[in-house]
C-alpha cells in the first residue's frame, strides 16, 4: 500500500489526491442517499462518515491549490554568462533554449529544477542554478563537470519525480499555512490524515535523491569522464570543509556581539582563494570528508559513496584548480555586479538578524 501511494505521488504530484477526493465525494453522496431512504441508519453513520468524507474533500482541495515555487537567484543570459551557456548548450541539445533558465545565487552549490505551469499542460521549463561561490572556488574544468551532472538529472528525468514529491510536500505546507492544526478543526483533521503520508513522502524523496545523485554522476561520466566528475567532487567537498573553517566559523564568532556588519562570506572567499586552492589543503580537507557515512536525512550520498560509485576506492590525486570559473565563464561586468548585489543582500540580512545599525 505504501509503495503504491508513493508511486502515485511520483507520477502525479499533488494530483495524486484526486482518487481520495473521489472516494470521499462518493461517501458523501452515499450518505445523502441513505439520509433519504434510511434516515435512522444515516443518523447513526453521521459522526463517522460525514466528517471523514468532508475532511478528505477539504484536504484534497487544499492540496490542489496552486503552488508557487520561489526562484531565488539572478537570471543571466548568454551575453552575461557566455561560458556557462555554451557548456549547457553543448551537453543539452534536446531541450529548447526558450524553455531553459540559468540562475546565479550566492551558494557553493548547483541544481537543476523543473517547473510546469497551467496544470502541467505546458512544456516543462528547466532551471539550472549555479552558485557564485562555486564559480569562485572551482575552475572551468570542474564547473564543466558540474554542469554535465546537472544536465544528466534533466536527461534522466530526475527532476520530474523529485518535483512531484516536493510539490506534494509544498502543497501540504500551503494547506497548513491557511489551516493551522493548532488553531482550526480543518487543520487538525488534515494533519491527522496527512502526518504519516508526509513522513513517507519525505523518506521517499531523500532516498530518491540519493539514488538520483549517483545515477547522474554515472551518466555525466559518459560525457566528460569519471576522472573529471571525481575531480569536481573532490574540489567541492574540499571547498565546503575549508569554507567552514576559514570563513563561516570565524564569521559566526564575529557576529556575536558585533557592533557593525562583518565582511560578507563571498568577499571573504574571494580573499581566501589562494589558500583554499593549495594542493596540500585540498587533499587534507577532502580526506577529512572521506570518513563520513551516508546520512539518511541528507539529499546527497556521502563523499566516499559518490567516489565508489565512479569506481574510486580511495581518494584520487587531482590537479589543483587553474584560475576561477567566475573569470572564464562569466562576463567580468556581470560577475562584479552579482558580487556587489549578493554582498549587499547579505549585509542587509545580517543587519536585520542581529540588529546591527
Amino acid at each position: 500500500m505504501r509503495t503504491a501511494i508513493i508511486k502515485a505521488i511520483l507520477l502525479l504530484g499533488r494530483y495524486a489526491v484526486l482518487p481520495a477526493v473521489a472516494i470521499a465525494a462518493a461517501m458523501f453522496m452515499g450518505w445523502l442517499i441513505a439520509l433519504d431512504q434510511h434516515p435512522i441508519a444515516a443518523a447513526f453513520a453521521f459522526p463517522v462518515a460525514l466528517p471523514v468524507a468532508m475532511g478528505v474533500v477539504v484536504v484534497g482541495l487544499g492540496l490542489l491549490l496552486p503552488i508557487r515555487l520561489g526562484t531565488d537567484g539572478v537570471s543571466v543570459n548568454e551575453h552575461e554568462a557566455p561560458g556557462l551557456w555554451a557548456i549547457w548548450n553543448e551537453f543539452d541539445r534536446v531541450s529548447p533554449r526558450s524553455r531553459r533558465v540559468l540562475l546565479i545565487d550566492p551558494e557553493l552549490n548547483a541544481s537543476m529544477s523543473e517547473q510546469r505551469r497551467w496544470l502541467g499542460l505546458r512544456r516543462r521549463q528547466l532551471t539550472m542554478k549555479v552558485g557564485a561561490a562555486l564559480l569562485l572556488a572551482l575552475d572551468e574544468r570542474a564547473v564543466r563537470a558540474v554542469v554535465a551532472h546537472e544536465v544528466a538529472h534533466a536527461r534522466l528525468q530526475h527532476t520530474t519525480g523529485g518535483v512531484n514529491l516536493v510539490e506534494f510536500e509544498l502543497a501540504a505546507a500551503n494547506l497548513f499555512h491557511y489551516f493551522d492544526p493548532e488553531q482550526t478543526i480543518t487543520g487538525r483533521v488534515a494533519h491527522l490524515l496527512l502526518h504519516a503520508l508526509l513522513d513517507w513522502v519525505n523518506a521517499a524523496r531523500l532516498a530518491l535523491s540519493h539514488a538520483n545523485e549517483l545515477a547522474a554522476d554515472r551518466d555525466a561520466a559518459e560525457l566528460v569522464g569519471a576522472d573529471e566528475i571525481a575531480r569536481s567532487l573532490v574540489l567541492i567537498e574540499s571547498s565546503i570543509t575549508q569554507m567552514k573553517e576559514l570563513i563561516y566559523t570565524p564569521l559566526d564568532k564575529e557576529l556575536l556581539g558585533a557592533i557593525r556588519v562583518p565582511t560578507p562570506p563571498l568577499q571573504r572567499l574571494a580573499a581566501q582563494l589562494d589558500t583554499i586552492r593549495r594542493p596540500e589543503r585540498i587533499a587534507a580537507a577532502a580526506a577529512a570528508r572521506m570518513s563520513e557515512a551516508d546520512d539518511p536525512k541528507s539529499t546527497h550520498p556521502a563523499f566516499a559513496t559518490s567516489l565508489a560509485n565512479l569506481g574510486f576506492s580511495a581518494l584520487p590525486i587531482i590537479d589543483a584548480p587553474q584560475g576561477s570559473a567566475a573569470t572564464t565563464l562569466m562576463s567580468a561586468a556581470t560577475m562584479n555586479e552579482l558580487m556587489t548585489r549578493f554582498n549587499r543582500d547579505w549585509k542587509k540580512h545580517a543587519d536585520r538578524a542581529v540588529g546591527i545599525h
